[in-house]
């Protein structure tokens, strides 16, 4: 393979598209590894809002600012039940107690 060179990007935009998909990467192999049934683990987004007890417009804020990991195939996009668990663990704060 002959040396290739990228004249429209610099070294910084490389590194960051590579940790971009080996980041997707890691996120599908967190979803096929787990012990949990895939179909019960994983939620729309108005099921992951009610989970966390938030508004949906609030979890597509979080999620546009990264703070909770979701998966998108196509335009579908669901979150992991398990991930939002641990997240809420560690994240006492994020999650709204349910009013009942």
């Amino acid at each position: 393979m002959s040396n290739v060179l990228f004249y429209t990007h610099n070294k910084e935009d490389l590194k960051r598209a590579v940790r971009m998909i080996i980041d997707e990467i890691r996120k599908t192999e967190t979803i096929s590894e787990s012990n949990v049934n895939s179909e019960e683990d994983k939620l729309t987004q108005k099921e992951a809002a009610k989970f966390l007890g938030i508004s949906v417009t609030s979890l597509i804020s979080w999620k546009k600012k990264g703070k909770v990991p979701y998966y998108q195939i196509g335009r579908s996009i669901f979150f992991s039940k398990s991930e939002l668990l641990k997240l809420a663990r560690k994240n006492p704060e994020l999650v709204k107690s349910s009013r009942r």
